[in-house]
């Protein structure tokens, strides 16, 4: 499973790329940390596999994860860690994208569809209904954030002197 997000704003002239990269990455770090807050309010902890999964975007964007593993519930942090990957990266000039991958089994299922007790690598019920959705739940926080940029100058710019 799989979630991409970039922004591609202008082509510029030379001498202000650097500016306006920045400036892009800093959106787009916001940007993910804005998917982050969605997806987290949906995605529990129980054993603390399933938002162990969300640690690498976190990371490259500085987002805690809270994970408090349930008293009964066996410390499953790790393989969360291991069936992920995310992070943020520039893809040229100008664009920058962020990115959340998982292939944690039980995850991908509760996120589509409504999984029965003890398949998919589920091992008990589920207090939180499912299908967890979160994807478009940080689509569309996303997509609000997006429109506040819209109007945004790009600020950081500088004219140029001319020596």
């Amino acid at each position: 499973m799989r979630f991409r997000a970039n922004l591609n704003k202008l082509t510029l002239v030379k001498g202000q790329e650097r500016l306006v990269d920045d400036y892009i990455e800093d959106r787009i770090k916001e940007a993910a940390r804005i998917w982050l807050d969605a997806a987290l309010a949906i995605v529990p902890a129980w054993s603390g596999a399933s938002r162990a999964t969300f640690q690498a975007l976190a990371s490259a964007v500085d987002y805690h994860v809270s994970i408090d593993v349930a008293g009964d519930a066996p410390d499953r942090i790790g393989l969360g860690r291991l069936y992920s990957q995310g992070g943020v990266r520039r893809l040229k000039q100008g664009s920058w994208e962020f990115y959340y991958e998982t292939q944690l089994r039980y995850l991908v299922a509760n996120e589509t569809k409504t999984v029965a007790p003890r398949t998919e690598g589920l091992r008990g019920t589920m207090k939180t209904p499912t299908p967890f959705k979160f994807r478009e739940a940080g689509f569309k926080a996303v997509r609000e954030y997006a429109k506040t940029l819209a109007n945004e100058p790009v600020t950081p710019i500088k004219k140029l002197r001319k020596k």
